[in-house]
């Protein structure tokens, strides 16, 4: 949970992009399940099994960029008028590490 969380005006994900977010993550799924399938088979070759987990790499990638832009664009452009810029750098910064 965000420190960031003004009483009325709580700062919450675009609904639009939380639903595409969660089609994608579905799909995702289903690709990782596909992998799971391929690595139980005794005739997987390595490289296509690390194709395919790049794939999956690739499209988590792609999600948590459409979730961070979105984040940049509707919350850390309006942080000084809001008045938690030191807060939400704070923020990006701690999630910036794991990038």
């Amino acid at each position: 949970m965000s420190d960031i969380e003004p009483d009325e005006t709580r700062l919450a994900l675009d609904p639009a992009v939380r639903y595409d977010a969660r089609s994608r993550l579905r799909s995702i799924r289903g690709h990782v399940d596909g992998v799971l399938r391929m690595l139980e088979r005794d005739d997987v070759y390595c490289v296509d099994a690390l194709k395919q987990i790049k794939a999956v790499n690739g499209a988590l990638a792609k999600t948590g960029d459409m979730i961070l832009r979105c984040h940049l664009k509707h919350h850390v452009v309006t942080a000084h008028q809001r008045g938690d810029d030191d807060a939400i750098v704070a923020e990006l910064m701690d999630i910036l590490k794991y990038r």
